[in-house]
């Protein structure tokens, strides 16, 4: 349990064949979130989705030419909406993923995102109906929304303790594959003239969701639920299918460990509620979980995933779909160092030094352009080496990092729900990123372009500030470690380096109060 943590070969000797096979198949639904990002931030800017579906028309004094473009509030709207449509996905994942099961909330996934899709498609037939792409875009944010939840959940629950965050690090790899393809395709399609601008990266979107229906019966259900349904033959079957391939693996103990958790579950059965969430060493819990996903969204990745083409349009960058691809190729290797970085040097270290670097690269990008509102040369290239080092950065620390910490974090009783009002929280934040930032934005009104930088890099550094004096090291730990280190009043400075004792620890009397010498848990 755990004691290969922060050791160079864990992976090697955790890892399986079948947990590589649960991570990336079970994070399917990640593609459809980094795709949905990717398609609709490059479509944004091509000029004949904006002269079929935009309302804005603008008439050249030289010329006489008239082009059609998206409103701002086109612009706020499908955004936000879509984000707003992932919140709302968020809330219902976990009644989804407690009562059917974490594999059958993949299927919701799939429905969700193969029928609105078909909405989206259907758009462009006899003239462009904006509002039903829009319709269509937040029935698979819905679905994408389920995936946020379920998905960093079941990988949490179905992980070693020594790799979790090599698992749930996963999810964000295939989110960011998912975006290279996407702007890879509208990238393909710049100059195109036609209903396909939209049509071919919305029906790709159709791949990630048809595989799930016709091979997700592979999937083995979390052993953990199972055993929380008085499941345990399944539970056993699960965990041998999942540690099939290490040598000399006896799942009793993890099978011990997983009643002992769900006989606790169910002895808190009558106080498990909403409202539990808010209270006590719990609420503590949820402040932290809704806190880093409100800090991701509000550092400013709405504004790179759904504005950044429009930002380098505005700047006057040329090639901008080629920047891109080229960007998301580099993003694509740097996710990969996720499976490694936050299970050897830590959660907390990597958030406040991933924040460092994103405030001093937004904040560099304001200035620049505050100086110079349209870059040119040297300084349009130092924006977007900026933009890139701000992505890299993200990549190691906040894309990943902030779903396991509120995979791990919550109670083993309340762990659904918590990740759920989290995660709601973070897309909320995003759906106001999204209505807002192109009014900030834009020309015709707050006119700042680059200077939004000044907003996110601000936000950056209140990230590090939270980070650093409430964000417990949890690398290493197994979930019922976690659970008893905040039963027993364990501040959260100390949980990376507290020793659990042979006679402390999840298997321990209820009435052993060695663990934290009485200390009531404190916001410090």
């Amino acid at each position: 349990m755990g004691n290969n943590f922060g050791r160079a070969n864990a992976l090697r000797e955790e890892l399986t064949p079948m947990l590589v096979f649960v991570a990336l198949f079970a994070s399917a639904g990640a593609f459809t979130f980094g795709f949905d990002n990717g398609w609709w931030g490059g479509v944004l800017g091509h000029v004949y989705f904006n002269e079929v579906f935009g309302t804005l028309t603008t008439t050249d004094a030289t010329t006489g030419v008239v082009t059609h473009s998206l409103t701002a509030s086109q612009q706020s709207a499908g955004t936000a909406l879509g984000t707003a449509g992932i919140a709302i996905g968020c809330m219902i994942a976990g009644f989804i993923a407690n009562v059917f099961g974490r594999k059958k909330s993949f299927y919701a996934v799939a429905i969700g995102s193969i029928l609105g899709v078909l909405i989206q498609i259907t758009s462009g037939i006899n003239g462009g109906r904006y509002w039903q792409l829009v319709a269509g875009k937040i029935v698979v944010c819905c679905s994408i929304g389920v995936a946020s939840v379920s998905v960093p959940l079941y990988l949490s629950e179905v992980s070693p303790a020594p790799i979790r965050g090599a698992l749930v690090n996963s999810y964000v790899w295939v989110q960011s594959v998912g975006g290279l393809f996407a702007y890879v395709t509208i990238y393909c399609l710049q100059g195109s003239r036609g209903p396909l601008v939209w049509c071919l990266p919305i029906g790709l979107q159709l791949f990630a969701p048809v595989a799930i229906l016709l091979f997700g019966w592979s999937l083995p259900e979390s052993p953990r639920w199972l055993i929380e349904k008085g499941r345990r033959e399944e539970a056993h079957a699960a965990l041998m299918h999942l540690r099939r391939g290490k040598v000399g693996y006896n799942p009793q103990e993890d099978l011990i460990l997983l009643e002992e958790a769900a006989a606790r579950e169910r002895e808190l059965a009558s106080t498990v509620s909403w409202a539990q969430c808010f209270r006590g060493t719990d609420g503590f819990r949820t402040f932290i979980v809704a806190g880093v996903q409100c800090l991701q969204q509000g550092q400013g990745i709405s504004f790179m995933s759904n504005y950044l083409v429009v930002f380098f349009l505005q700047l006057g960058i040329s090639n901008v779909w080629m920047i891109l691809v080229v960007v998301y190729v580099i993003i694509v290797f740097l996710t990969i160092g996720g499976f490694f970085v936050q299970d050897f040097f830590g959660r907390r270290f990597l958030l406040v030094g991933g924040g460092a670097v994103m405030a001093g690269a937004l904040i560099a990008v304001a200035g620049i352009t505050t100086v110079t509102p349209s870059p040119t040369g040297a300084r349009a290239n130092a924006c977007v080496a900026l933009i890139f080092l701000w992505l890299a950065a993200f990549s190691q620390s906040w894309t990943s990092i902030p779903w396991t910490v509120s995979a791990e974090l919550p109670s083993e009783a309340l762990r659904d729900k918590t990740l759920a009002i989290g995660a709601f929280g973070g897309y909320a934040v995003g759906t106001i990123i999204g209505l807002v930032n192109p009014y900030m934005q834009n020309a015709e009104y707050g006119n700042l372009g680059g200077k939004v930088g000044f907003v996110y890099g601000t936000v950056s550094i209140l990230a590090i500030v939270f980070c650093y004096i409430w964000v417990p090291e949890l690398k290493g730990r197994s979930l019922e470690e976690v659970d008893w280190m905040f039963a027993h009043g364990v501040p959260v400075r100390k949980m990376a380096t507290y020793k659990m004792d042979q006679g402390s620890g999840p298997a321990s009397n209820a009435g052993d109060k060695d663990a934290g010498d009485g200390e009531r848990l404190e916001f410090a």
